[in-house]
């Protein structure tokens, strides 16, 4: 990174220091006004809290006295008295007590008697006012009802009627009227704690007019309805009287004598009545809003120190960006980018055109360097190498260090014989440091390579970064300079590789791992005179994972082992299940691993596989690789002749495939050879017969030894013709069998009088 793009990213984070003081600013100013706004709702919803608690009161009371005067005419019409002489004194009695202000009675025919605090007196119901009139004519229809308030001649107050109906015998003979003062509802909304002191409570009519006024009101010029001033705007009052008319709750706001109001009607429930709560927000809220603004100042106050704080942090990051970036994006030994920088830079350039190559370059034996040159020595062949690397790359290509001797180059060449003799060249210039060193040691390098091409494949970096890493590996195999390009078939190779490793204990486990076999044909009789157990790998699915695939990863990483006995244990159980079936069963030969003869307990495992199923050794032919006899005979033939003892018998797998050695045959006291396919492939197209010399003398040779024979890969008749003429003892291969599952060579060898 140049002084000029220091000087951009320092602008760009001023700039983002800058924004980020912006948004905490905006921020502490929406938190303000979300606190501002929790503590308005917080504050209605207790308006709305009380006001409720209010609503039911009104109602309680209104409840209360109905229900006294639902008993009072349940009385009098059960008892038919209505019309007796004694009624007025019944009635004064019903009245003195209760707390109503007049009580009346009123026949159907429109007779009827009033008491008040003067007494009882007739009185025909067309002499009262027309407000007790039409509560009476409701009740004598059936219903239960309460007037609006009017002003009572009789007691020369504002007050409200109930209407009872008073039936008898299922008919209605009368209404039972009283009245009430409004005073019993200005008791319960005079209580001098609404909203902590700060709220009043009015009563309104469905039209807006004020029934019922709090004795303090906020208002003082009294105004008759809410819709005049200073409650409503003019625009406002349209859409609150319609609100009312449908008997909804609404809310609305004003400013009276330079402070600010919070408005809330709620229906009650009679007659259109309303509850009109006034809130000064100021005085209910003043704590929080003094709280809220007090976090305001504060979150500034912060602000303004992390301002300060951020110009400060500017100048000293100024000061020492040279140095960071030096560690944040160089290596310190050679100069080169370091990997992290590597990695940034190549995904830069690679969102503007995906053709590129990927390029991992690795020193053969480089901790040997170390030890015996020194430290020193080996960072000087390291920067040797950064240089030659440098010094060869084009316009917008990069490399880095990533650790030790691993470096990686990003390239934008896309030909596979152009990048190869890029490489090379690159191989040839950093070896020719040893040469001038003249120390008699030859630097050898080796190279994996991607190549990310729109025309071919086009890979993202992580997946170029993790496929260029398989292919160094593989390039790592020959020691001498090597450039290995990735391809698909190495990848899927690495993932089954993988995918066998990862789940082979849990394959073990699941019994996973199935018992296939494929028969030796006896060549004298013809028929099958043994098998020889395989192993095939068939998971949950179903789909099937063949030995190529896995048996390879298990010898390398010593899983063999495990699996070796496995099917020493699956080979016993079925040859128990033929013997418990009635069969006469035929030996199987199963494979043992190099690394599992040379365990301390091999033989003792085998012992007890054979005894937990209680079959003879007899039965089990272990066959062992002809290399694992080169490498330690005496152990080995110590093992053999204990098991031979015990009457397993041991073969010599794969003799002749390539490490076949004839005084093998002489050191290891094996029972049975089995020749490797490729000697019988080789005698059948040898035009001067000399491989078919080579395979009938090693025939003759086992018989002398008394060692019997078994050919492999016999897959025409032709073959099978020869091994007869050659007088070998067994043939197996495709032209008498394939492997097959364990119980369908069963059903094949005893369901079908054992033709296959």
């Amino acid at each position: 990174m140049d002084e000029k793009q220091v000087q951009k990213r320092l602008k760009k984070t001023v700039k983002y220091a800058v924004l980020t003081v912006v948004v905490l600013l905006i921020t502490a100013i929406f938190l303000v006004l979300f606190l501002n706004s929790t503590v308005r709702r917080t504050v209605d919803e207790q308006m709305r809290n009380e006001t409720d608690e209010y609503v039911r009161r009104v109602n309680k009371q209104v409840s209360a006295d109905l229900q006294l005067l639902e008993t009072v005419a349940s009385l009098l019409g059960d008892s038919g008295i209505t019309e007796s002489d004694g009624f007025s004194e019944i009635m004064e009695h019903a009245y003195e007590q209760n707390d109503f202000l007049t009580m009346g009675y009123f026949s159907a025919s429109g007779d009827g008697v009033v008491v008040s605090v003067d007494g009882a007196q007739a009185m025909m119901l067309d002499e009262n006012q027309t407000e007790i009139q039409s509560v009476a004519s409701e009740a004598f229809g059936g219903k239960t009802v309460i007037s609006d308030l009017f002003w009572s001649s009789l007691t020369d107050e504002t007050v409200f009627v109930y209407g009872i109906p008073v039936i008898e015998n299922g008919e209605v003979r009368g209404a039972l009227c009283a009245s009430d003062h409004v005073e019993i509802f200005t008791d319960i909304l005079n209580g001098k704690r609404v909203m902590g002191g700060s709220g009043r409570i009015h009563m309104l009519s469905q039209n807006g007019d004020f029934l019922i006024r709090f004795g303090e009101a906020v208002v003082r010029e009294k105004p008759v309805s809410i819709f005049e001033s200073p409650y409503l705007q003019e625009y406002e009052c349209a859409e609150i009287q319609r609100k009312m008319q449908e008997n909804q709750e609404t809310w609305f706001s004003f400013r009276y004598d330079r402070k600010t109001y919070r408005a809330f009607l709620e229906p009650v429930g009679i007659n259109g009545w309303y509850l009109f709560c006034v809130n000064s927000v100021d005085e209910s809220s003043a704590l929080m809003l003094f709280t809220v603004k007090v976090t305001g100042c504060i979150f500034a106050g912060v602000l303004a120190i992390i301002a300060l704080w951020l110009v400060f942090a500017q100048r000293v990051v100024r000061k020492n960006t040279r140095e960071l970036q030096e560690l944040a994006y160089y290596d310190t030994l050679t100069g080169a980018n370091n990997f992290s920088y590597f990695r940034q830079l190549a995904g830069e350039r690679m969102r503007e055109t995906a053709n590129c190559t990927i390029v991992s370059l690795n020193i053969h034996q480089f901790k040997f360097l170390n030890e015996m040159f020194g430290k020193e020595r080996a960072d000087k062949l390291l920067c040797h190498v950064a240089d030659t690397i440098k010094s060869s790359l084009k316009y917008d290509e990069l490399f880095c260090r990533e650790s030790a001797d691993y470096f990686y180059l990003f390239l934008r060449d896309t030909g596979r014989e152009q990048i190869r003799k890029r490489l090379e060249k690159i191989m040839e210039k950093s070896a020719q440091y040893s040469a001038d060193s003249r120390e008699g040691y030859h630097v050898f390098l080796y190279c994996g390579a991607v190549i990310s091409s729109k025309d071919e494949v086009v890979y993202t970096l992580d997946q170029m970064m993790t496929h260029v890493m398989f292919a160094l590996a593989k390039a790592h195999e020959t020691h001498q300079n090597n450039v290995w390009f990735f391809d698909t078939k190495l990848h899927e190779k690495e993932k089954m590789d993988n995918y066998v490793e990862g789940h082979m204990y849990q394959a073990l486990e699941n019994e996973e791992f199935l018992l296939y076999l494929q028969p030796k044909i006896d060549l004298r009789t013809g028929g099958i005179g043994s098998a020889e157990a395989l192993v095939r790998w068939q998971k949950k699915d179903g789909s099937m994972i063949y030995p190529g695939e896995f048996i390879p990863v298990f010898e390398n990483n010593g899983f063999c082992t495990k699996l070796d006995i496995y099917m020493v244990e699956k080979v016993c159980r079925c040859i128990r299940d033929w013997i418990d079936s009635g069969f006469d069963p035929i030996p199987i030969s199963v494979n043992q691993s190099k690394a599992v003869l040379f365990e301390k307990d091999y033989i003792g495992r085998i012992e007890a596989a054979v005894r937990k199923y209680n079959i003879s050794p007899k039965l089990i032919t272990l066959e062992i690789l002809e290399g694992a006899a080169l490498e330690n005979a005496e152990e080995l033939n110590e093992k053999i002749q204990i098991l031979k003892e015990d009457g397993f018998c041991i073969s010599m797998d794969d003799f002749g495939s390539g490490y076949s050695s004839l005084n093998t045959l002489s050191r290891i006291n094996i029972s049975e050879l089995k020749l490797d396919r490729a000697f019988l492939k080789e005698a059948a197209e040898d035009q001067n017969g000399k491989s078919k010399v080579i395979l009938e003398q090693i025939t003759k040779m086992a018989q002398k030894l008394h060692i019997r024979t078994v050919v492999e890969g016999v897959e025409t008749e032709e073959n099978d013709r020869m091994i007869r003429e050659l007088g070998c003892d067994y043939g197996q291969g495709y032209y008498y069998g394939r492997p097959v599952s364990a119980e369908e060579f069963t059903e094949k060898l005893y369901g079908t009088k054992g033709v296959l």
